[in-house]
């Protein structure tokens, strides 16, 4: 394979300077499908570095994480199912492996991701603030009818 690479012709000076650029890349939609649900349940960030080969048509295969912070939050798993949405620009020379390439990814809660989610003491203050509703709710609706009620006994004693 290593003469194969060697006996391909250069790449005509026309053309220019081969520059791997992304061809397609992970949208941010596809970020946010692909972010492990518990770090977004409790709005944690993570970057990781992927390292992947690049196959000879752009695509990536052979990837691993180099590096994944923090640690045991699966920002890891997530950006190596992110993989295959990546596709570089493939070399004109068509080479069955185009080399490897090193891609930091950066995973950020989206806005309103943790609306509907809440932990440890804010659903604590969650409850007890609907407890506190509840019950004021019910003593203005008691002191509503109460109200209500002397002014029909009034009416109908007047009448």
């Amino acid at each position: 394979m290593n003469a194969a690479r060697q006996s391909l012709p250069p790449r005509p000076e026309a053309m220019g300077i081969y520059r791997p650029d992304w061809l397609e890349k992970p949208s941010g939609d596809d970020m946010a499908a692909f972010y492990p649900p518990r770090a977004a349940r409790r709005d944690i960030s993570g970057k990781v570095t992927m390292v992947c080969q690049v196959k000879g048509d752009g695509r990536l295969s052979e990837c691993r994480i180099a590096s994944e912070t923090p640690a045991g939050e699966q920002f890891g798993q997530a950006a190596l199912r992110l993989a295959p949405k990546f596709r570089m620009i493939p070399p004109d020379d068509l080479r069955a492996n185009a080399g490897e390439v090193t891609i930091p990814l950066v995973f950020q809660t989206p806005e309103g991701s943790t609306v509907g989610w809440a932990t440890g003491q804010e659903a604590k203050f969650l409850v007890q603030g609907g407890a506190t509703v509840a019950i004021v709710s019910t003593v203005l609706l008691v002191a509503i009818i109460r109200i209500l009620g002397r002014y029909h006994n009034r009416a109908a004693t007047r009448r």
